[in-house]
């Protein structure tokens, strides 16, 4: 890893307790630790990608900084929905212009962080997208979503403090699911956010994700630590729901 990373991880910590500390929200330090076991995941994810040194460091970086909107997202709005504030990865881009020591390194190098951490959270990555910068993408974006399924696998079974939050405000009725998300899940069709109604909308978003997961060393995480498996087949138990749990646990290979 390269030495200067230390430096970045305590800013970055400077930074978000800041913000923990003035407000003691809990799903502030959520997001820290998120944060935290999102670079975990990207380690774990280079092992697989034969990157270089240099973009195995931007990786890190990318992974370290991806969220760092999500404070001034919070403590200026009271929400992480972007539709209702503003878009989180355009805030931190805005914070990283101007942050110690991201502004020390190469311009390049910026570059290459700057563009991931932008895209990280686009439904679909641009076309023309340069093949060094696609594979940054591609890492933070994986990264990012085993995180959130296992954030949300806990937040499906408990009534954690930051559930309302972390759930988009979504209703929560067992049985209840539109079946338009539904189809478009099984069709391994993209599903926004801002169409989710009921917390299983939520469940099947987020098991369709299988199909959008780039790496091998994704697939593999989700089967290792078993949580995906938690969400789906905590869907409701009819005929349609089931094609859908049967369709991704094939893909799964479980």
């Amino acid at each position: 890893m390269n030495n200067l990373y230390p430096l970045h991880e305590q800013s970055f910590l400077r930074y978000a307790d800041s913000f923990i500390q003035k407000s003691a929200e809990p799903c502030l330090q959520l997001k820290k630790e998120h944060t935290f076991r999102v670079v975990a995941n990207t380690i774990k994810l280079l092992s697989a990608c034969g990157l270089n040194e240099e973009d195995a460091y931007c990786a890190q970086l990318i992974a370290l900084y991806h969220d760092i909107g999500r404070f001034i997202q919070y403590e200026k709005y009271k929400t992480f929905v972007d539709k209702k504030s503003e878009n989180h990865a355009h805030l931190a881009v805005r914070i990283l212009k101007r942050h110690e020591p991201f502004l020390a390194e190469p311009k390049h190098i910026r570059k290459k962080v700057l563009a991931a951490v932008i895209l990280h959270n686009s439904l679909e990555l641009p076309q023309k997208l340069p093949h060094e910068y696609t594979q940054l993408c591609q890492i933070i974006r994986d990264a990012d979503k085993l995180d959130i399924l296992y954030i949300m696998a806990q937040n499906f079974t408990q009534s954690l403090p930051e559930k309302d939050s972390v759930m988009l405000h979504v209703k929560n009725d067992p049985r209840a699911y539109t079946a338009s998300i539904l189809q478009q899940a099984i069709n391994k069709q993209i599903i926004k956010y801002t169409d989710l109604v009921y917390e299983n909308d939520f469940k099947i978003l987020l098991c369709g994700w299988l199909y959008s997961l780039y790496f091998r060393k994704s697939r593999e995480i989700l089967k290792e630590q078993r949580y995906f498996l938690q969400i789906l087949h905590s869907l409701p138990k009819d005929s349609q729901t089931q094609t859908f749990v049967k369709l991704i646990e094939r893909e799964l290979d479980c």
